[in-house]
């Protein structure tokens, strides 16, 4: 049942992409000029991570180093995210100081540094345009082995704050041999999660309000049903043109299917018993607690000679009604340009949960993926 609802939210993600693409609210009539006097002309979506996203009609979606940026002239509202934490919403205007971009915000003009500039968000209207989705899947398969992945990210930007949402999917079946015929394996995991920041109406933005919801489930560390949802505060301890340290911590519900709800010592024990005996699921029960969760967020880029970005995210979750259990996660993104366009790129996943073999000793109290390669482009 798992399997076919993750399938069927996929399939639906799909669909949305399809039919979000007939719709552009935001005509491609802005104009940049950058650092060497050439003008393109297209639609302005965001400035993260120290590019400039440009969609064309004539080369799909362009990416720009913000720091070649000179002016800007749309007449679309954006929201400026500041490196003291202060979000403006306006509209660019012409401008001839080197350096230096014009915002029209609130009845009067503001010149801002380019490096004072860490973020830049196009406000829009439609739906389809508040969206952004990025679907992919992967599939490998020889005599003994076969893996599926599905994933979708993405973000929902308003103007009082971001949503941001993932789904994966990772099934795999391998066979061995031992002496006496053929072993098959299945392993399969889960994940579909959403955090939502919600800012200020007005001012500075280092502290947000935070809303955090999961889905998990993943075989290799008996998880056979896992959500949570919880309400949080977050901050930005450092907010600067190439780096961000962002920290959130709340209280959170937490509902999942065990072999018993009392806390993971005295359910160890009855583990320790049974050995490697597998529980039916229809067995297990339904058990409800209340943890702490902690997200740390740290981000490093550089796109000016050599690119460079880096992104770790980091949960961890002590609980506070299943005695001495704590698990966690941490991912790792990086793309690193090792010399003029040949790209070294890791994307690295690690899930741990030291309860995780208490209803069956058998099973691993972590469980990681991780994927690396060099890509040259020209």
């Amino acid at each position: 049942m798992l399997r076919f609802f993750s399938y069927r939210f996929i399939g639906a993600a799909y669909i949305l992409l399809l039919g979000s693409s007939e719709v552009l609210a935001h005509a491609n009539i802005d104009v940049i000029t950058v650092s060497n006097g050439d003008q393109i002309t297209g639609g302005v979506s965001t400035m993260s991570a120290g590019r400039l996203s440009l969609s064309t009609d004539y080369a799909g979606t362009l990416s720009i180093k913000w720091r070649e940026v000179q002016q800007i002239d749309s007449r679309y509202m954006y929201e400026v995210r500041l490196a003291d934490g202060e979000r403006i919403y306006g509209r660019w205007g012409a401008n001839d100081v080197p350096d230096q971009l014009t915002f029209h915000s609130a009845g009067e003009y503001r010149q801002l540094d380019i490096d004072d500039i860490v973020e830049v968000r196009s406000i829009e209207e439609a739906l389809e345009d508040k969206l952004d989705l990025q679907l992919s899947s992967t599939f490998t398969a020889d005599p003994n082995s076969q893996a599926l992945v599905l994933s979708a990210k993405g973000t929902y930007d308003t103007r009082g704050g971001r949503t941001r949402f993932s789904a994966r999917i990772d099934d795999s079946k391998t066979v061995s041999k031992d002496n006496e015929n053929r072993v098959k394996q299945t392993s399969n995991a889960s994940n579909f999660s959403l955090y939502r920041e919600f800012w200020r109406a007005r001012g500075t933005a280092q502290s947000y309000r935070v809303l955090n919801a999961v889905y998990s489930s993943n075989n290799e560390l008996g998880i056979t049903h896992r959500a949570s949802l919880g309400v949080g505060l977050g901050r930005y301890l450092i907010n600067e043109l190439g780096r961000e340290l962002a920290v959130s911590a709340g209280v959170q519900g937490v509902q999942e299917r065990r072999s018993s709800c009392e806390d993971q010592t005295a359910t160890r024990h009855l583990s320790t018993t049974m050995g490697d005996t597998a529980i039916d699921d229809t067995t297990l029960a339904t058990c409800n607690d209340s943890e702490l969760f902690i997200n740390l967020q740290w981000h490093l880029y550089s796109f000016q000679d050599l690119d460079m970005d880096i992104l770790v995210t980091s949960n961890a979750y002590p609980s506070l009604s299943d005695f001495g259990r704590v698990r966690g996660d941490l991912e790792l993104l990086v793309n690193w340009e090792l010399f003029s366009n040949f790209y070294w790129t890791i994307n690295a996943r690690t899930e741990i949960d030291n309860a995780g073999d208490r209803d069956n000793t058998s099973l691993s109290n972590s469980d990681f993926t991780l994927s690396t390669g060099v890509s040259w482009r020209y």
